[in-house]
């Protein structure tokens, strides 16, 4: 292990070392699109260990995230969102970016224990590791398929990451 800095002694790096031993990648599963009059959404959802995720989880959290991207379009949206419904090991997080006129985006967060109770988080939330993988790669999309390219919104809409594992074949060729 490398040597921490010296302006990061004592509690700093001690809690840099556990964080960095307490990380795992978690699966980020894309969804179907969800089509709406003028509004194109990409949804994602991302699952700690022992989590587990269902259709009704998802429809709570596409009635929440479509309230507020009913706001995000009053307020100067152009169509294109993306939603991450991340089950963490803590609660449950819902984010919300919709890309805005001059390129700008708006980002909202809700948490809660449960799927049923998401609300505004804190103020001064931000997304956490996680959640910033599916917000970058979404942001490298939107730049390549929208912004670079002659606007391709279907070629953005399969631009998904997905992270699963994909579950081992023991050398068996499959259809034996």
């Amino acid at each position: 292990m490398a040597s921490p800095d010296p302006a990061l002694a004592g509690a700093a790096a001690v809690a840099l070392t556990g964080l960095a031993e307490a990380y795992r990648p978690r699966p980020i599963t894309p969804l179907l699109p969800w089509r709406y009059p003028n509004r194109l959404v990409k949804p994602y959802v991302v699952t700690a260990r022992g989590r587990a995720w269902d259709d009704q989880m998802v429809a709570l959290a596409r009635t929440a995230a479509s309230r507020q991207l009913d706001f995000d379009d009053a307020m100067g949206g152009i169509g294109l969102a993306v939603v991450v419904l991340h089950l963490g090991d803590d609660g449950v997080y819902l984010v919300v970016q919709s890309w805005a006129k001059d390129f700008q985006s708006r980002l909202s967060i809700f948490s809660g224990f449960d799927v049923e109770d998401l609300r505004p988080a804190p103020i001064g939330a931000a997304p956490c590791v996680w959640e910033l993988e599916v917000l970058s790669h979404e942001r490298a999309s939107y730049v390549t398929h929208i912004l670079n390219a002659e606007v391709d919104v279907d070629a953005w809409l399969e631009d998904a990451l997905d992270t699963r594992p994909t579950p081992p074949t023991d050398g068996i060729p499959s259809g034996t």
